[in-house]
């Protein structure tokens, strides 16, 4: 997947959630989602998403590429 973007009248609703989750579930494996470091809600967004659906605490990483920050989620689904 290389995108994954949630309109903004369905943020903080838990569709966004309740989506990646799904997408999680029907490819089990080995999963990078990387996030801009700027982009805060995103951050926010996959912190949590990934925590819910692991159970576990989420770690992620910094790199940069092309002169952009980014982090980046590395997990189990």
């Amino acid at each position: 997947m290389a995108e994954f973007f949630v309109l903004r009248g369905y943020r903080r609703s838990g569709t966004g959630t309740h989506v990646a989750h799904e997408v999680l579930r029907r490819f089990p494996g080995r999963w990078e989602v990387r996030v801009l470091q700027a982009n805060v809600s995103a951050r926010q967004f996959w912190q949590h998403a990934i925590s819910a659906f692991t159970g576990d605490e989420v770690h992620s990483s910094s790199f940069e590429k092309n002169g952009e920050t980014w982090r980046l989620f590395s997990f189990e689904s």
